[in-house]
């Protein structure tokens, strides 16, 4: 079944303004996958949490970016949905740390208007397995490193082909790509993805640590296993 950008952003606005299946992107908790790239973050880019500057495209109603900011950390939000970046903004003065966040209704795959290597970090928390076709998380890519700094860090996050509910998924409602699949109660576009496939995508960055993280998640009523690739790469210090 082919999706197109348009339809799959719709499916994310009726989302957004009444969550009734993606639960979890209406949650104010920080995704587990954020919370460890800080760790890793601080540990390793010997640089104090005021000194840093981000930003995570797809980030819905801000739990991460706020989060993040909470820690010192000034970070900026982008998402194609107009009511998730309005639910950000609230929710970013409501915990008062909208002085440290900055929230733009931007669509990933599109050039953002942030200024070429300016940012120590980028996340993609999610973000690629939810755009419809390579063509697009490829330009979301080139968008991610024109404003990442040389010498800065990507943190990814995404769904796996081994996770059990996903592969079950993919059998049984299957999307327009390998891995994908067409989720059967709000139509929406999801992607998971192969660890061969993420170090042959980011090719053109160094790859600093790629990790499983397994977990137990709940899908209509259901429990099943879970297996997400987490990984840092390193934007070469020479121009890519």
């Amino acid at each position: 079944m082919n999706i197109t950008h348009d339809e799959q952003e719709d499916r994310w606005e009726k989302e957004h303004k009444n969550p009734k299946v993606l639960l979890q992107m209406d949650s104010k908790d920080v995704s587990s996958g954020v919370e460890k790239f800080f760790h890793w973050l601080i540990d390793n880019s010997n640089k104090l949490p005021a000194d840093l500057k981000g930003i995570e495209m797809c980030c819905g109603k801000g739990r991460s970016v706020i989060w993040l900011a909470e820690q010192g950390i000034e970070t900026i939000g982008i998402d194609f949905s107009p009511s998730a970046i309005n639910e950000a903004n609230k929710r970013a003065k409501e915990a008062g740390v909208d002085a440290k966040t900055q929230f733009i209704v931007q669509d990933a795959t599109l050039p953002y208007p942030i200024d070429k290597n300016s940012l120590d970090f980028v996340i993609d928390c999610f973000g690629s397995t939810d755009i419809e076709s390579a063509a697009g998380r490829k330009a979301a890519l080139d968008n991610l490193l024109y404003v990442l700094k040389p010498g800065g860090y990507l943190m990814l996050y995404l769904l796996s082909t081994d996770d059990t509910f996903h592969k079950e998924m993919i059998k049984t409602n299957p999307g327009p790509d390998v891995g994908s699949f067409i989720h059967p109660v709000n139509g929406k576009y999801e992607k998971a993805f192969t660890e061969e496939e993420v170090k042959e995508f980011y090719r053109q960055l160094d790859l600093m640590i790629l990790e499983r993280v397994p977990k137990k998640a709940i899908f209509f009523g259901k429990e099943y296993d879970c297996n997400h690739i987490w990984a840092v790469f390193q934007k070469p210090l020479t121009v890519l």
